[in-house]
Formats: structure tokens, sequence, C-alpha cells
């Protein structure tokens, strides 16, 4: 087995409040919780944002805006 370290730069904040549509409802919330996932084949990081700490969002499947 082999460790793997990253360092990440994420573009989110605990405590941002984050604006998306879902089903054509546009909704606010708050970043409870960040989740970085990092590939070690690819090297790819995902960001999966919990908000109102409950909903997970993955930041390469919606498009979000910081508000």
């Amino acid at each position: 087995m082999h460790a793997v370290k990253f360092k990440v730069k994420r573009p989110y904040e605990i405590g941002d409040k984050i604006q998306f549509e879902k089903c054509g409802n546009k909704k606010v919330m708050d970043i409870t919780d960040i989740i970085s996932e990092m590939s070690a084949r690819t090297g790819s990081i995902i960001f999966i944002l919990e908000l109102d700490g409950w909903y997970k969002l993955n930041t390469n499947l919606h498009d979000v805006k910081i508000k």
C-alpha cells in the first residue's frame, strides 16, 4: 500500500453561501463541510460540498455560484 499526500487550494470555504438550480428552483444554502476526493491514478480532484448539514453537492456535476 502506498500513501498519497496532496495539497489543494479550494475555491470554497465553510460558511460560504452557495446558489444553485435544481429542477428550475433556485436555492441558497450554507457550506457546512468540504470533502476533497483525489484519484491516486489520475491526480484529478473533486470537491463534494455538504450544504446545510445534509445535502451533498458534487461540484463536477453541478454549476455552483458563491453568493
